[in-house]
């Protein structure tokens, strides 16, 4: 019933909201995953939690082909 609601609610909002959405659907897991390691009988050391998924794997970010270069108007400092 729980994932009919979702679904409904979030067929009419906008692609951005909805990436908003999933966002906050990743952390509330984290968050679920964090609380899990600090209480309960199976207890993980913070150090050994690894988080499962990149968070840019979705998207391809780009750097200018002159990102390592001097810009013009610091030249004359070198």
């Amino acid at each position: 019933m729980a994932y009919d609601t979702l679904l409904r609610e979030a067929k009419d909002l906008p692609e951005d909201m909805l990436d908003q959405v999933i966002e906050f659907m990743r952390f509330l897991k984290y968050a679920s995953k964090k609380d899990q390691m600090t209480s309960g009988g199976n207890e993980v050391t913070a150090r050994s939690f690894r988080r499962s998924y990149n968070p840019l794997a979705d998207e391809f970010i780009s750097i200018a082909d002159d990102f390592d270069e001097t810009p013009e108007c610091f030249k004359e400092y070198l």
